[in-house]
């Protein structure tokens, strides 16, 4: 027994195939709109007819890939592949009714066990019945990266992340008819790690295969986030259900113990969509289990229809039964107010394992209380769990098998959902010494989603990235070699950290009871039951949440009893009731609190929200020229006057610091202060409302912990009537809805991330959405077309974007992450702050954006090979300038071309950006260009860019007219020229000469 830390082992480097080092052929799968696992059987919509030619001219060298309802778009490149994939028509029909239920009927046999048991339920002091589950994917994967295939001639060679290898090539087998030895794997693939269930990267393997074989080619697929829309379709690959009476002595009879499958693997989403419905064993009837204890008049029964076999398959059956059983043990002892490891002793006759229980139970000081992690961070709860497990030996014999006992403390954050796996003691009577620094590692990653904080498995819209930071995503868009973390074997582990070697297998270790001790200490800490793995951050915040609301679900897998119609009636009255809360002019305060200490939250939850601030941009906002971060003090000229941003840190008289988390969340969900004022929608809660409650938590957290500053803030200065606050009431009764982001289930996790950060934290609209005679956003096609924000113009984000180059998801990724592309420029003005806290985040969340911004725009997923022709030629046009606007060219000769032109072609790179393709030139408005004149460009966020001075006290304004005219001639010779440059350079230079005005004054979002 032992309860050290440990790291995660990795493979020893391997040589690589060539095929599989350099594949020029890249994949998307694409799966029907409808398709998953109903408990018994596969169902899909099936494929009616395949539109070959809506994918026709477009670059990439595209192929369709369709074997039954299975489609594949291979091309060139990845991005190709999915801009394909995007435009390809299919045309779908729903499966027929017969033998597609919902949910497959239980048995006859448990049926009328079920009936059977209630006979006897009166004379039960208390009955218990709960229903336990296993997903048939744990998760999307470990993290990120390439999956190639090469199936050619007689052989499969294969790069894949796989846990359950052993399972993945029994399913190539079927695919490919080939023979287990003609099947090569290559990458992480140990014989055994954990048993614990199987991960999207087989799923991902199989589609690279099929679109091998079909094409005679190595084929690469990316795995990512996408995968997990297949762990959502194939949802629950097993079902216990358990039942007992306990009698008034504390006794259990009448168990029942009943589980749906034999195993719970379920093959892989390609092999099915192609109908090449893996081999199954299916027999009538049932056969026994075991159980380690002794129950009066018992009844244990497996159904005999096997979904796998094998190692792992039987593996996988120990730990789902370990699981379901001591769940429920679980259960029955914390309603009865029953000891869980005095409730088992109790029926334990076995006298090894009551032995190897005291053992363990003294070791890990069973019955002293946990301390308290309440007391020193509110965001912490801790809990212990314990769990029993007896397995037959290698002959079958069950006296001679394994004994396994395990105690687990855990510690959970309750803002963000991680679990942590503190300690694990474990106590093993046959076999060596458990090794259990491999053990805790393995159980963190698998079974609770992540191996450190904010690295989420099952990424949610409020979820702060996903694994991909720890990667490397670089590919060639014309094909070559793929310079991933999956690009050889090394000696780093899946987060890009150095390891330690250790044994690749745990072979000796009895797992049954891994994933039942980490629910049962889960239960001990948080009070919700999870009757089905794994335990992400996600979920556990979730049902934290709806376990303090009274109309939402319990806990996953109990439903509770809702009051319709009661509901209804309580909604209509908090409706109305809410519209007149919200148009009362006149609000109350709340109360004050002694300033939080800075140490009171997590690290983690911290950290979360220091991610959070970024993504809200606070700082560029709340803090002056020259003056500490966040403390406030920033001017905005707005229509209605001068506003001054306010004191962020947590200093007590001039600051939040004796605000409470009430206080902080009324300001940012309905803009109130703390003594009762309106907030001017300047400061964006418009947005911010739609934070969730996990991130808005964090986001107090880590503004709590800053340093504290003393910073009075100059008087607003507004036009009458707006300096009267309590109108703002009925502006917001008319504009302004204080509810939480939905994410739209028609939409995948990437575009409802994106969508999340948009919409909310990143508040894109406050400045890229036009604006009514009071101030408030326009809706419907107005959203994101685009507005005038401190005399720069915040261009479309959507179709209307007047780019001479249209944006792709690529493009505006490499913009938004690293300021700047190669199509389009760099990131300037009040942009230029923006990508620079874009950089503080996970590059999840950047692509996330990027997608949503896509979308919006309707642009594809890469730059075809047209797009970048287009951009040649304009930049070719460009060579050479009007011949009537000499003294435009004289200017330009001067100031300009020395970085803007080369002594031949201009170049994409961004130390020498070409204004042939700048978007500020081919603009309706004449305002960034000119800003760009007078003010400069600064661009610090952009390695190897270099700044751009400003000519305001050397260039007149005559000067600027005319460079101004010049620049749009040359550079954007198919659009009419300004008319009102003018007016417009008049106006600007005479707001930037204000005593209120800096250059970073226009650095808000935008």
């Amino acid at each position: 027994m032992s309860d050290r830390q440990l790291s995660t082992p990795m493979a020893e480097p391997t040589e690589l195939p060539a095929p599989l080092a350099s594949p020029r052929r890249f994949g998307v799968a694409v799966r029907p709109p409808h398709y998953g696992w109903n408990g018994e059987h596969f169902i899909s919509d099936r494929l009616v007819a395949v539109d070959r030619t809506s994918v026709e001219g477009l670059p990439g060298c595209v192929e369709i890939v369709n074997e039954g309802d299975f489609v594949g778009v291979v091309a060139d490149s990845l991005s190709a592949a999915k801009d394909a994939a995007r435009h390809l028509q299919l045309e779908w029909r729903a499966p027929s009714a017969a033998g597609q239920g919902d949910a497959a009927p239980l048995p006859a046999t448990t049926e009328a066990a079920s009936r059977e048991l209630s006979a006897g339920h009166a004379e039960a002091a208390s009955v218990h019945r709960h229903e336990y589950g296993w997903p048939s994917r744990l998760r999307w994967g470990d993290a990120p990266g390439w999956v190639v295939a090469d199936c050619s001639g007689q052989r499969l060679m294969l790069w894949a992340e796989t846990i359950t290898p052993e399972t993945l090539i029994q399913d190539l087998q079927t695919l490919t008819g080939l023979p287990a030895e003609q099947i090569e794997l290559y990458g992480n693939t140990p014989a055994r790690v954990s048993g614990l269930g199987r991960h999207c990267g087989d799923d991902a393997a199989v589609d690279a295969a099929v679109m091998s074989r079909h094409l005679g080619c190595p084929v690469a697929v990316w795995l990512d986030a996408a995968y997990n829309r297949d762990v959502h379709a194939l949802g629950q690959a097993q079902r216990i259900t358990l039942s007992a009476d306990l009698a008034k002595s504390g006794d259990i009879a009448d168990y029942r113990y009943h589980q749906a499958h034999a195993s719970g693997n379920i093959a892989a989403v390609g092999l099915w969509l192609c109908g090449r419905q893996p081999t199954r064993r299916t027999e009538a009837g049932e056969t026994p289990s075991f159980s380690p204890y002794a129950f009066s008049n018992a009844q244990l029964t497996t159904r005999r229809d096997d979904h796998g076999t094998g190692r792992h398959s039987e593996d996988l059956a120990e730990i789902q039964q370990a699981f379901a059983r001591e769940s429920f043990l679980d259960e029955v002892a914390h309603d009865s107010g029953q000891d869980p490891l005095a409730l088992r002793l109790r029926h334990l006759d076995d006298a090894r394992g009551v032995e190897l229980i005291a053992l363990v139970s003294q070791r890990a000081r069973w019955g002293e209380a946990l301390p308290s992690a309440v007391a020193k961070s509110p965001d912490r709860m801790r809990g212990r769990g314990f769990a029993y497990s007896q397995l037959p030996d290698r002959h079958q014999r069950i006296p001679e098998g394994v004994r396994s006992a395990w105690i687990a403390d855990v510690e959970v954050n309750r803002i963000t959902g991680d679990v942590t796996l503190t300690r694990l003691v474990v106590g093993q009577d046959a076999g060596p010494e458990v090794d259990t620094e491999r053990l805790q590692q393995t159980l963190q990653t698998r079974v609770l989603g992540s191996a450190r904080p904010l690295l989420g498995r099952n990424p949610a819209f409020d979820e702060w990235g996903d694994g991909s930071d720890h990667t490397r995503h670089v590919e060639s868009t014309t094909g070559g070699a793929l310079a991933t973390r999956t690009d050889m074997p090394t000696k780093e582990n899946a987060y890009g950290e150095a390891t330690t070697s250790l044994p690749q297998t745990l072979d000796d270790v009895n797992l049954a009871p891994g994933v039942a001790v980490i629910a049962n200490a889960l239960f001990d800490a948080t009070g919700v039951r999870f009757r089905q793995p794994p335990f992400t951050a996600g979920r556990v915040r979730q049902a934290l949440q709806d376990q303090a609301n009274p109309f939402q679900e319990e806990a996953p897998g109990r439903p509770t009893k809702r009051p319709r119609r009661r509901w209804l009636k309580a909604a209509a009255l908090t409706a109305v009731a809410g519209t007149a809360v919200m148009a009362w002019p006149w609000k109350g305060a709340i109360a004050p609190i002694n300033r939080p200490a800075a140490n009171l939250y997590s690290a983690e939850t911290i950290e979360r929200g220091r991610l959070v601030a970024a993504a809200g941009d606070c700082a560029a906002c709340h803090t002056a020229e020259g003056g500490r971060e966040n403390a406030g003090g920033r001017a905005f000229e707005t229509p209605f006057g001068t506003l001054y941003s306010t004191n962020l840190t947590p200093d007590e008289r001039t600051g939040i610091g004796r605000w409470s988390y009430a206080a902080f969340e009324r300001a940012m969900r309905h803009g109130i202060s703390r003594d009762g004022k309106h907030l001017y929608p300047a400061f964006p809660y418009t947005a911010f409302a739609k934070i969730s409650d996990a991130d808005m938590q964090a986001l107090y957290a880590y503004l709590m912990a800053q340093p504290a500053v003393s910073a009075e803030r100059p008087a607003n200065a507004l036009n009458f009537p707006f300096n009267f606050r309590p109108l703002m009431a009925g502006w917001n009764a008319l504009y302004h809805a204080p509810s939480s982001f939905e994410p739209d289930p028609g939409q995948s996790d990437l575009y409802n991330r994106g969508a999340y950060l948009a919409e909310g934290l990143g508040h894109c609209s406050a400045c890229h959405t036009p604006r009514n005679i009071i101030g408030a956003e326009r809706k419907g096609e107005h959203s994101l077309a685009g507005a005038m924000v401190d005399g720069w113009e915040a261009p479309p984000l959507n179709r209307l974007s007047s780019s001479p180059i249209p944006w792709s998801e690529a493009s505006l990724y490499d913009y938004l992450r690293h300021g700047a592309s190669s199509l389009h420029g760099a990131a300037s003005g009040p942009m230029a702050p923006v990508v620079a806290g874009l950089g503080e985040l996970p590059e999840y969340d950047v692509r996330a954006l990027a997608h949503y911004v896509a979308v919006q725009m309707g642009a594809p997923a890469g730059d075809s090979e047209t797009v970048r022709a287009d951009a040649a030629a304009r930049i070719a046009t460009a060579q050479s300038g009007p011949i009537d606007m000499e003294e435009g060219e004289r200017l330009f000769e001067g100031a300009c071309a020395g970085c803007h032109m080369n002594s031949g072609a201009p170049s994409f790179t961004s130390a020498q950006t070409t204004l042939a393709l700048n978007t500020n030139l081919h603009s309706q408005h004449p305002d960034n260009v000119i800003q760009s004149i007078l003010g400069g460009v600064h661009a610090d966020h952009v390695p190897g860019l270099g700044n751009m001075p400003g000519f305001a006290d050397s260039f007149s304004d005559s000067q600027v007219v005319t460079l101004t005219a010049y620049l749009r001639a040359r550079f954007a010779p198919d659009q009419a020229p300004w008319r009102n440059i003018e007016s417009r350079v008049k106006t600007i230079r005479q707001h930037n000469n204000s005593p209120s005005y800096t250059p970073e004054a226009t650095t808000r979002r935008g």
